[in-house]
């Protein structure tokens, strides 16, 4: 009998060879078990059923391999589930615009609906939970998500229901590499706790130990560690093993890829602490720990008052990565640098009056465009279009090389190869 309570991460290569209809499981956690049980069954049977759902989806995978033309394309697919931002800069809609520009398509369930801008929240209003119930069973039921990234989840109901809701259909990036990505949204940008005792409670005991990586900032890290104190990056360090360490340990037999009552490890899931707050670092810290190793992520800290945001949009494209089949340090470090480089391009511009505006999530699509709100120098990013004039073309169409030139510049070239040589040689070869 093969007893799995594994965590994805542990399947070996080989686990697609396995017959779900072979795999056996303990009375107590079938699907006719009582709907009350214990914190650690509810992981256990959360990851039992990922596993399973994760085999059904590989054979309607194999079923479905090709299509009537002979080809099929799928989509990396993000699922995020979060409230929206009326102003655009975070939520929903940096979700969106994050997996836009990462080339992965974007889903969205919304658990709250804001009025807000560069001044500050206005309103919040929470969507009813069987409406976002509805929301998920109506994406998931249709549209094979790879990866789920939350953000805010403002009920305990609402956390609940999207575990029990994981369980139903299968989320899983290939080749099992991630499902559920925590932004852990419980902090304004101003410090107030938008999450109460009970909401925090559930985040420690369900949420987290269902996660394959979470993403708190540094306020957020103090909530969940009940308010200690981060300003150092030694502090960052023990935050990132204290979250890891957070919910019930899970059993596991690691050689064999499979979980039984063999062996006691934590939790596996990998946690980022977000230091773009540190006090006094004129650096952008942060700290990733996989569970065995600590990652100290550095980059340059960017001046600019347009960071509303930055939080979702690092968790929306590591999700992304993650959902093109990267590893979590990769798509982690991508995701970074994708977080500088948008806050660099943007840090000039001006949307609304406030103290902290958005940044420009699409910048690199329009490296080559010198926009009207802001004047840049020469980049040499900007040298994408490339055209490439031919001696021998040129000549059969009666025209010289400073007109062939001078047609590619006007037409928005910025590279433009000159082919004589080899042109003319090819010419000489062939009379």
């Amino acid at each position: 009998m093969v007893m799995v309570y594994c965590s994805s991460h542990l399947l070996p290569t080989s686990f697609p060879l396995l017959n779900p209809k072979t795999l056996k499981f303990d009375a107590k956690y079938s699907k006719n078990c009582l709907p009350l049980r214990s914190t650690e069954g509810l992981v256990k049977e959360f990851h039992q059923t990922r596993v399973l759902n994760h085999l059904k989806a590989m054979q309607e995978d194999k079923a479905s391999a090709v299509t009537s033309d002979g080809s099929k394309l799928r989509v990396p697919h993000v699922l995020t589930v979060a409230g929206s931002d009326s102003g655009a800069g975070a939520g929903i809609q940096a979700d969106l615009k994050t997996c836009a520009a990462r080339g992965v398509y974007c889903s969205t369930v919304i658990t709250a609906v804001t009025a807000q801008n560069t001044i500050g929240v206005q309103g919040v209003e929470v969507v009813p939970e069987d409406f976002v119930a509805e929301q998920l069973k109506s994406v998931l039921s249709d549209m094979r998500a790879d990866v789920v990234k939350t953000g805010m989840l403002p009920s305990t109901g609402i956390v609940k229901i999207l575990l029990q809701i994981l369980k139903e259909f299968p989320v899983q990036a290939a080749p099992l590499k991630a499902a559920l990505v925590v932004d852990p949204v419980m902090v304004s940008t101003s410090g107030d706790v938008l999450a109460g005792p009970s909401i925090l409670a559930t985040f420690r005991e369900e949420l987290l130990p269902m996660a394959d990586i979470v993403t708190p900032n540094l306020r957020e890290a103090s909530v969940l560690l009940g308010g200690v104190q981060l300003e150092t990056v030694a502090n960052m360090r023990s935050a990132a093993k204290s979250i890891h360490d957070m919910g019930p340990r899970l059993y596991c037999n690691d050689k064999q890829g499979i979980r039984d009552a063999g062996t006691l490890l934590d939790p596996l899931r990998n946690v980022l602490v977000k230091g773009g707050d540190l006090p006094a670092s004129s650096d952008a810290v942060d700290i990733f720990f996989d569970g065995q190793d600590f990652y100290e992520l550095r980059s340059s800290r960017v001046k600019t008052r347009n960071t509303h945001g930055t939080g979702c949009t690092l968790a929306s494209c590591i999700a992304a990565e993650l959902a093109k089949g990267h590893p979590m340090l990769s798509a982690v470090k991508v995701a970074k640098r994708y977080v500088e480089t948008a806050l660099d391009y943007s840090k000039d511009i001006v949307i609304g009056t406030g103290l902290q505006g958005p940044f420009d999530h699409l910048s690199k699509l329009k490296r080559n465009v010198h926009n009207a709100y802001v004047q840049r120098v020469f980049d040499s990013g900007d040298l994408f279009l490339y055209a490439v004039t031919d001696s021998g073309m040129n000549k059969k169409w009666g025209r010289s090389i400073t007109d062939a030139v001078k047609a590619a510049l006007e037409g928005g070239a910025t590279i433009v190869q000159l082919r004589l040589y080899i042109a003319e040689r090819f010419s000489m070869d062939s009379v």
